[in-house]
């Protein structure tokens, strides 16, 4: 699959079509246009990156009506709207919606040129965030609730006697949770792991909140086989942009 970003226009003025050609081929970046939105969605593909520069007043299918598309099947691909005859309520409107930028016509070279890099650069942040979230989840879709409860508590910077004590479980059992952690987790140490946990709770916290055991100070019911509680040893139950544009617009 083609991982270079693409810039993709829904533009009906050739002139502008070309200029952001041109922007294209000197940031090294792909470059398809289209004339229509249904086209252009006939095409979509969400897993390809870059940006998409779209006039608001297109044949059929609308601008604002390809944003909200795009908004509902979750895709975040940036919008650079373009418009010679918007009114300010929607431009706003357009912005409330997420669009990246708003650009009137006739605009200055320069400002295309810097909003595409920007929006590109934004495209790329968001899908290595998405990225390394994915892969956090997974990290922690391996993992049993017992570990979970370990790993929630590891996030408190709790030694292992306090987490024994917390869970009412044997130091020698928290050992081997902590170790079943390192591995599934791919680190090397506890403080990695501590590292590990701090970063979900601050950067991913419904995560952890999403998996994490409700019975930390011994409020479960029932015998907790096969629950996923904590069964204590004990017996008790316990919870758990560049300096200036390098091309030209022609312009009438």
């Amino acid at each position: 699959m083609n991982t270079l970003p693409t810039i993709f226009v829904v533009e009906p003025d050739a002139a502008i079509c070309h200029s952001v050609r041109n922007i294209a081929g000197i940031l090294g970046f792909g470059y398809e246009s289209y004339a229509t939105g249904q086209e252009f969605f006939d095409a979509f593909d969400g897993q390809r990156s870059g940006c998409l520069v779209l006039e608001i007043c297109i044949p059929g299918v609308g601008g604002l009506k390809i944003q909200q598309r795009l908004a509902e099947i979750g895709a975040t691909l940036p919008v650079i709207f373009l418009t010679a005859s918007a009114s300010v309520s929607i431009a706003v409107h357009a912005m409330r919606m997420g669009a990246f930028h708003f650009l009137e016509k006739p605009f200055h070279d320069y400002d295309l040129w810097s909003a595409i890099q920007e929006a590109i650069q934004v495209d790329q942040e968001r899908r290595k965030a998405g990225s390394m979230h994915e892969s956090i989840a997974a990290q922690i879709g391996l993992l049993t609730e017992k570990e979970l409860a370990v790993l929630e508590l590891l996030a408190d910077c709790k030694t292992k006697f306090a987490m024994a004590e917390e869970l009412g479980v044997s130091v020698r059992t928290i050992e081997h949770h902590r170790t079943q952690l390192m591995r599934k987790l791919k680190t090397n140490s506890t403080a990695g792991l501590m590292r590990f946990a701090v970063t979900i709770r601050s950067s991913h916290p419904k995560l952890l909140e999403s998996v994490k055991p409700s019975n930390h100070n011994g409020n479960g019911s029932g015998n907790g086989h096969g629950s996923g509680e904590f069964v204590p040893h004990n017996g008790h139950h316990a919870q758990q942009p560049p300096q200036s544009p390098i091309w030209r617009r022609n312009s009438k």
